[in-house]
Order: C-alpha cells, then structure tokens, then sequence
C-alpha cells in the first residue's frame, strides 16, 4: 500500500460515524475552485510528494539517503455553523499519522485560515525513512 492509501484508510476509520465524511478523490479544481471548498465538511488528501536528500556518503557510492513523504489534507467547515465534534475530528485526522510504520520520525500540522463564513484546515503530514 502506498502512504497515501494507508493515511487515508486511517483517517476513514478514525472519522467513522463524525460529521465528517472522507473522499478518496484528490483536491483538484473544479470550474477554477478546489473539490475541498465546494464540498464543505468532506477531508480530502492530496498526492504523495517525495525529497530526498544525502545522509550518509559512502566511498563506494552506495550512498544512504533520508527520504521525506510529504502529503496535505484539506477540510473547509462553515465558521457559523462547525460540526459540534470539530476538535474530535481535528485530533483524529491528526492521529492518523500513526497508521504510517517504519519510519524514523512522522509528524503531522495544522493551520486554520478564514476565507469569508469559512474556516479551512490545511494538515501537513511528513513522514521520513532512511533508504
């Protein structure tokens, strides 16, 4: 399984009977407007995105590097009228990052932002192994 399909495994059962529902369909625009703002109270997960940088140089080229998977998550909520369990749903989409093993370090970030009557949560997951 990929990082993404794993994350996103986790973050379905994680909000399992919330008022938040979970798409597997990427964040894309639709008529100039993010999936995420047109569907309000529905968490989206974007691709994987990969770094990688030296971490070892070896003499015999077999060099080791740090790898970084880094992905986004996008929830947009009315400001007036946010789901009651709205901290649950935060915490659980964060503690998600959990399902992802074998790496040695992951962490997880929010940030809220106002557009208009809307607050939108943007989530960063970065997940790092050695190869």
């Amino acid at each position: 399984m990929t990082t993404r399909s794993t994350l996103l495994s986790q973050i379905t059962t994680n909000l399992t009977g919330s008022n938040v529902a979970v798409s597997s369909e990427l964040p894309w625009l639709q008529d100039g407007t993010e999936l995420y703002k047109k569907n309000k109270k529905h968490f989206y997960l974007s691709e994987e995105s990969e770094s990688r940088d030296e971490f070892i140089k070896t003499l015999d080229k077999n060099d080791v590097e740090e790898k970084t998977v880094t992905l986004n998550g996008y929830l947009v909520v009315d400001a007036k009228n946010q789901p009651g369990d709205i901290t649950n749903v935060v915490a659980n989409i964060m503690n998600a990052n959990s399902s992802i093993t074998s790496t040695i370090d992951n962490s997880v970030s929010y940030e809220t932002t106002f557009e208009g009557d809307d607050i939108v949560y943007t989530f960063e997951y970065n997940f790092i192994t050695i190869t």
